[in-house]
């Protein structure tokens, strides 16, 4: 019996990917959406329980607030799902821990975006602008959160950067803006915040210990709306503090990629803040090895960003803050399933003379023990026959080849060998 709290942020995906996931394993489930989109929770709560697309007894919806989350969580369940932010996560896993129920926290992250000198600035420039601003106006978890630049490309790669955001999102499209039929106020291609609250939490980011450098000037947070926004920062500016969550790219200068890897492991690393996803640009193999293998993270993209998370080939989590184990695909079948371990004994045999009784069974004594060694040298000896095998596979082609070239006789008589029994399955065959 999973129990899945949904976030706000992607309440179809993030509800649907779960439960398809708990649902092919076997389960029934609880799902727990988020209040804060009352339309998309609405709808989802009458298809899934209306009897539809799904037996009624296969899901059950609670509807509610941090009230309702906090009682079902004192309830005994087989796992729970839980996305969000790292607070609310850390009390998910306190709940989980009285009943030692296993979970799976998918909680986000300062990500980093690492350009460094070897990288295709323009290709890197064009997807960071629109992983950042397309991708529901930076409310992703897996969101490019901050630019770690290398100090030589840094001037080529933000003016590249801005030319893509202008080209993506020209001003024009949101500092005029439409309005639908719906009344629904639209910014062209840029999307809005959740919430008024949240889009003054993201704009209060931008104070005095940043400095903007591109956009920053057409914010209507009153209509939830916050601008696309570039600022250029260091580990001591108030919005390296904390996941921006909105249409905002800081940009931090770096002399190097081990300067860069030094950063991400001073300041987040160290303290156990592994992000969730990290990005990487550069055409070096080198480079791209030496990143990975210096700064964990829950997943990674090379040349492109967000797109491993649409992959469900490969599996979606977090690490140390971030989150913990692992969904999509096959990996969420496994998470919401148990494979247990079953042996089946159809040797019914109490005879000593049966060598499985014998070596099971006291008196042990030292034929015995010596019976048990050998036998637990074979899979060693059987490991040194596999690393043999290959050089066997190519020594005796060669090694008969090169008899055959000493003997040629042999040759005639291997073919004339083969044709006779050729001839003579054919007349077989024939009658």
């Amino acid at each position: 019996l999973p129990f899945v709290v949904v976030p706000w942020n992607l309440p179809i995906q993030l509800t649907l990917n779960p439960l398809i996931d708990a649902l092919a394993a076997g389960n029934v489930c609880i799902l727990k959406p988020s209040e804060k989109c009352d339309n998309t929770t609405s709808l989802l709560t009458d298809l899934l329980t209306g009897g539809k697309y799904l037996d009624p007894r296969a899901v059950q919806v609670v509807n509610g607030g941090a009230e309702q989350a906090t009682e079902l969580l004192k309830h005994r369940v087989d796992v729970i799902s839980y996305t969000g932010g790292g607070e609310v996560g850390r009390i998910v896993a306190q709940a989980a821990a009285k009943h030692l129920t296993p979970v799976l926290l998918e909680l986000g992250g300062k990500n980093p975006t690492i350009v460094t000198k070897n990288a295709h600035i323009p290709s890197a420039a064009l997807r960071i602008a629109w992983g950042k601003i397309t991708g529901n106006a930076g409310q992703l978890c897996v969101s490019p959160d901050y630019i770690l630049v290398e100090e030589s490309v840094k001037q080529q790669f933000t003016n590249e950067l801005f030319k893509a955001l202008d080209k993506l999102y020209p001003l024009s499209t949101y500092s005029m803006p439409s309005l639908e039929e719906s009344g629904q106020t639209m910014y062209g291609d840029v999307g809005k915040m959740i919430s008024v609250e949240y889009a003054q939490r993201v704009t209060d980011l931008i104070d005095s210990t940043c400095q903007i450098i591109y956009g920053g000037k057409t914010h209507k947070v009153d209509d939830r709306f916050v601008a696309p926004t570039v600022v250029e920062a260091n580990a001591d500016s108030n919005i390296m503090k904390s996941e921006i969550f909105g249409p905002v790219l800081a940009v931090v200068t770096v002399p190097n990629v081990q300067g860069a890897i030094d950063f991400v492991n001073t300041h987040y690393s160290s303290k156990g803040e592994h992000p969730l996803a990290m990005y990487i640009f550069s055409k070096s193999k080198e480079e791209q090895n030496q990143i990975m293998t210096s700064i964990p993270s829950g997943m990674c993209a090379i040349n492109d960003v967000l797109k491993q998370s649409a992959n469900y080939h490969l599996p979606f989590g977090g690490i140390g803050a971030s989150g913990m184990n692992t969904y999509y695909g096959k990996f969420g079948f496994d998470f919401y399933s148990h494979y247990r371990g079953t042996l089946v004994e159809n040797n019914f045999s109490t005879q000593k003379f049966d060598p499985t009784v014998w070596l099971t069974f006291p008196p042990y004594d030292g034929m015995k023990l010596f019976a048990y060694r050998c036998i637990s040298k074979f899979p060693l000896i059987l490991d040194n026959i596999k690393k043999v095998l290959p050089f066997v596979k190519v020594a005796i082609p060669f090694c008969a080849a090169m008899y055959l070239a000493n003997h040629p006789a042999m040759v005639d008589m291997i073919l004339d060998l083969n044709i006779k029994k050729i001839l003579k399955w054919i007349s077989l065959a024939w009658r």
